[in-house]
């Protein structure tokens, strides 16, 4: 039988999905939850990003639902909002690879977090520098303290030594003058983690987010290309990728209207994180724990929140 968590104050750092699905089962067990957020919006890697008159995912491209507490809890949030990615996702062979349900939210998959998000306190703009401080024995707060950011920033707000490796990713966003241009309308996307370019999607096969006219794709980077150029300026991105995107959906070069790069400096875990022991009152969650997948996080933070017994 899980313990009644009545009276006892927790704060979460991070408003990602381990944070949010965390906050919602603890709050089911009686506990009064604070999350604390350091960007104005919801989602962490699960990010979104209104460009040049789109709704574009520039993080997390899709998600799925095999878990049935995720599914549920998903689709009583969301409803109808959530939609599934029909067209294929291509290998290098131009191989159609197995398809479990890939889905995405209508007005952008950050929008996934903030629905399972409400009713909880989120206090945003607020970064922690130094968790301990929050704990009621430091003089803060709070009872509990629960991390859900990277590994390699929560052992820094824990003070605490780590060799845990995260992986880098660049991302470019690429927008191009007319609607299903190149091979964009027979594929979702295409995946080679041979390539330097492992991953891009054409972002016009979701529901409402490219305006008309246009074609927009998002190409997610390799490693050894992302560690190659992760120090340069995010604006030199595009020119670095451009080519490898137009050769893939052969796109005209001469049609290209718009561009973004993006640094995703912790993109994913190396491996699955062995947890050191902690002090008294500090707790960490996350896909770390895990696989670096979106259905991943929510249940990491879901199946802490169920199991842990607290002690205040």
């Amino acid at each position: 039988m899980q313990k009644d968590l009545t009276d006892c104050q927790i704060a979460i750092i991070g408003a990602g999905l381990s944070g949010i699905s965390a906050a919602q089962t603890l709050t089911a067990r009686g506990a009064a939850v604070t999350i604390f957020e350091k960007s104005r919006g919801y989602g962490g890697r699960c990010a979104t990003k209104r460009w040049e008159g789109h709704i574009i995912d520039h993080g997390a491209q899709f998600f799925t639902l095999r878990s049935q507490p995720f599914q549920a809890t998903a689709q009583a949030a969301c409803g109808d909002a959530l939609k599934l990615l029909q067209a294929p996702v291509l290998n290098e062979k131009d191989d159609a690879l197995p398809d479990s349900g890939r889905w995405y939210h209508r007005d952008g998959n950050s929008r996934l977090v903030r629905d399972l998000a409400r009713g909880l306190k989120v206090i945003t703009e607020t970064p922690v520098s130094d968790a301990r401080a929050l704990l009621k024995s430091a003089g803060g707060s709070f009872d509990h303290v629960i991390c859900t950011a990277p590994w390699a920033q929560t052992a820094a707000l824990f003070d605490i030594e780590t060799d845990h490796e995260h992986i880098p990713c660049l991302a470019v966003l690429l927008a191009y003058q007319g609607s299903w241009a190149g091979r964009s309308r027979e594929a979702y996307a295409f995946s080679d983690h041979e390539s330097e370019m492992a991953w891009s999607a054409c972002e016009n096969h979701k529901q409402g987010r490219v305006s008309e006219g246009a074609t927009v794709i998002v190409a997610h980077m390799s490693e050894r290309f992302s560690r190659e150029h992760l120090e340069r300026p995010p604006a030199e991105y595009p020119e670095l990728v451009r080519s490898m995107v137009e050769q893939r959906w052969q796109l005209p070069a001469g049609s290209l209207t718009a561009a973004l790069g993006h640094r995703w400096r912790l993109a994913r875990s190396r491996s699955t994180l062995i947890l050191p022991d902690l002090m008294p009152g500090l707790h960490f969650t996350g896909d770390a724990l895990r696989t670096s997948r979106v259905e991943d996080a929510w249940l990491a933070g879901h199946q802490f929140a169920q199991t842990a017994a607290f002690h205040f």
